[in-house]
């Protein structure tokens, strides 16, 4: 220890450039380290680190350049490294620390971050996205998100409300993600029903950053401040620490208290969210009612609990500000803009070792549907008017709706694994891969009171191809607009591959270059076995009926409207027929009667009679004609009637429901104990016309 205190004492007297880089500072840090047994990285010996460090500064110091480069880089090591090696530096950093900011705290190696503003989707769609908390930790390199909240308005229709409790990113490691709740809501359900998307871009001169009191901040309070009566049963007995909302105040600057209220703060956060809520409530209600069997598995609490869920606000906790997406993405320095855009290679390098090093793994997903909803969007588009013009699709409409508007319906994904690949090359497409482990759907009645296993599989993968011009600033690789030249290439490219695979590919890419869209490839696997319940099958029957039944009706229904036109453009030749007649016999007249009045006069009494007679036997033959005509309409309408009347009781006698629940109750026994894979590959349209206004114009450097 002698030498090389030594050996620091003269080198310092003779190189002031050695002082003022800090390399002696660090070398002492580590050396007091060393002593008190609390040295940073002590698996290294500290000869090799002194050796180290000064031959890093000789080399440094051969340049001015290297030299400030090196400088720099000491001193920040110093104080990271005195921040783990001295109690008394580390101790002072987070009392200062929690001084100057005050919605940032400081525990050990830990930051927590509380009171989080909302980002607010306000760009192609509505949305809010809440965390409720997040620490990062220092040591690790993890950060944890506690209390996540988002809520998304698909069209006027559909609203989608997700939620988790916990979220933790290990930085180039992995992405771990707790029980994930999705419930879709119909239009009576959604809470941003009423808001609609800016049409147009706003004025960002006169926008704050950070902004309080939006439209979907308040439509969040209003449908919490609703909510709030319905659930105060739910919340009876429960303290305040787990369910209050309150923000979150400055800690303690003592360190033992400081940690005890950060523990506290995080339990409050997981406490109160709607899940711990609804999962409390069900247990209680099991446990006071008696009912066994119902949440005795994993799978069906937590069925239960996302049925339970739905009736709650999209967002339960929502924020007092919010972050508008427009104002991150609105950009006030277009150099730094045009230079990322001409160097798209660095989006590639950048994404490529996130999605590489960042799997994600997700222990369940349970999405919820309202069954009131279902029946809703089958009375919409399914069962349409010929429920009110058939008695048979009415009973068949009634017998669907009993199973389903009384209940909810939940399907949950358990085990899932996902990973994504962005390639440097871009050759390559982005491909995308999902795993899951097991699926199940459940229908379920309000308050845990019945809980039905309707579909078990042994699990599903999909994989999805996306192509990589899709990517940000590499619009210069979207494929050109056709071209004639091009459309008269491809079409003689299909006549030569004519009665082979490949002229089938050749039309459907001369379809899409012509729409100007591309492709993105879905492939999707369902792993046998499958397991049905016989209510499902029941379902599945009449659906089946119902669907041949109004198939019957359409047909006629069409065919009436055809015969309808017809007649319609019959009737319209006849007028014109009849008006031409009509202008054809005064023109006869009139040349006529330019005659001599003489023999007009002679012939008037030998004629009269016969005239008499011919006008007599043309309006018999007319009448006669017409009431043969209606009696054939008459016969072809009641003929036409009795074949629908006919289909549909065929339908019905052969059709019938326990005919078709035993021919799909075969099929299903049979997958209950197949083996394999069941799925879809096929390509999905995106269309290129959004994707060609937003493309700039600058020259690319590194593509």
């Amino acid at each position: 220890m002698d030498t090389p205190a030594a050996t620091l004492l003269g080198t310092a007297i003779f190189s002031w450039r050695w002082i003022i880089s800090g390399t002696p500072l660090l070398l002492c840090s580590l050396f007091l380290a060393e002593r008190n047994d609390h040295r940073v990285v002590p698996w290294l010996p500290l000869w090799a680190i002194f050796t180290s460090l000064n031959f890093a500064y000789v080399v440094a110091s051969t340049s001015w350049l290297l030299y400030w480069i090196y400088t720099p880089t000491c001193y920040c090591t110093i104080l990271l490294s005195s921040l783990y090696q001295f109690e008394f530096a580390a101790r002072f950093a987070r009392h200062q620390g929690r001084k100057l900011l005050r919605h940032v705290l400081f525990i050990q190696d830990r930051i927590g971050l509380f009171d989080l503003p909302a980002l607010e989707i306000d760009s192609d769609t509505i949305g809010l996205f809440i965390v409720r908390g997040l620490t990062i930790s220092l040591s690790t390199l993890t950060a944890t998100a506690y209390g996540i909240e988002v809520g998304i308005k698909i069209d006027n229709d559909m609203e989608l409300a997700i939620q988790t409790d916990k979220v933790v990113v290990k930085l180039f490691r992995r992405i771990e993600i707790g029980d994930v709740y999705a419930n879709i809501k119909g239009s009576d359900e959604m809470c941003f029903g009423e808001i609609n998307s800016w049409p147009n871009k706003r004025d960002m001169t006169k926008d704050q950053f950070v902004a309080v009191d939006t439209p979907i901040l308040k439509a969040s309070m209003d449908a919490r401040k609703k909510a709030s009566s319905s659930m105060q049963d739910q919340l009876d007995g429960l303290t305040e620490s787990e369910t209050g909302n309150k923000p979150v105040k400055k800690l303690s600057p003592d360190d033992e208290k400081a940690h005890t209220e950060y523990d506290w703060i995080i339990n409050r956060i997981l406490e109160s969210t709607s899940s711990s809520i609804a999962k409390r409530w069900l247990k209680k209600i099991v446990k006071e009612r008696e009912i066994e069997g119902v949440l005795e598995t994993d799978r069906k609490l937590r069925a239960a609990i996302s049925a339970h869920i739905h009736e709650d606000p999209t967002i339960a906790h929502p924020p007092r500000k919010s972050i508008r997406l427009t104002s991150l993405l609105e950009n006030k320095h277009p150099k730094f803009k045009i230079f990322l855009h001409r160097l798209p290679l660095l989006y590639r390098m950048l994404l490529n070792p996130i999605s590489y090093f960042h799997p994600i793994f997700i222990d369940s997903v349970t999405s919820t549907g309202s069954g009131k909803w279902f029946v809703s969007l089958m009375k919409k588009h399914f069962f349409k008017h010929y429920s009110s013009s058939d008695a048979e699709v009415r009973r068949l409409e009634g017998r669907i709706s009993a199973w389903l508007a009384d209940a909810n319906f939940a399907v949950g994904l358990n085990n899932i694994y996902c990973t994504g690949h962005v390639p440097m090359d871009t050759d390559y497409d982005i491909e995308c891969k999902f795993k899951i482990g097991d699926m199940v759907a459940h229908r379920t009645l309000p308050e845990a009171v019945g809980l039905t296993q309707v579909i078990h599989l042994g699990g599903a993968d999909a994989t999805f191809v996306i192509p990589s011009f899709l990517l940000p600033h590499h619009e210069h690789l979207i494929p050109g607009k056709l071209t004639d030249f091009e459309e008269m290439q491809m079409e003689q490219e299909v006549q030569e591959a004519e009665g082979t695979p490949q002229a089938v590919q050749l039309k459907k890419e001369l379809e899409r270059r012509r729409k100007d869209e591309t492709a993105m490839k879905i492939s999707v696997h369902g792993h046998l076995p499958f397991l049905f319940d016989q209510d499902l099958l029941n379902f599945v029957a009449a659906t089946v009926k119902a669907t041949k039944v109004i198939e019957v009706e359409k047909g006629h229904e069409e065919l009436v409207l055809k015969r309808a036109a017809t007649d319609k453009i019959e009737l319209e030749v006849r007028r014109a027929d009849s008006i031409a007649s009509d202008s054809i016999a005064s023109d006869t007249v009139s040349t006529e009667s330019t005659g001599s009045a003489e023999e007009s006069a002679d012939s008037d009494k030998t004629d009269s009679a016969a005239t008499t007679g011919s006008q007599a036997s043309v309006a018999r033959s007319s009448t006669f004609g017409a009431r043969m005509g209606q009696t054939f309409k008459g016969m072809n309408s009641k003929v036409k009637e009795g074949w629908r009347k006919a289909g549909i009781n065929t339908v019905n006698v052969v059709a019938n429901d326990r005919w078709i629940a035993k021919i799909v109750g075969n099929i299903m026994r049979k997958l209950e104990k197949a083996q394999g894979d069941v799925g879809y590959s096929g390509l999905i349209a995106l269309p290129l016309a959004e994707y060609r206004e937003k493309a700039e114009t600058e020259s690319k450097i590194l593509k």
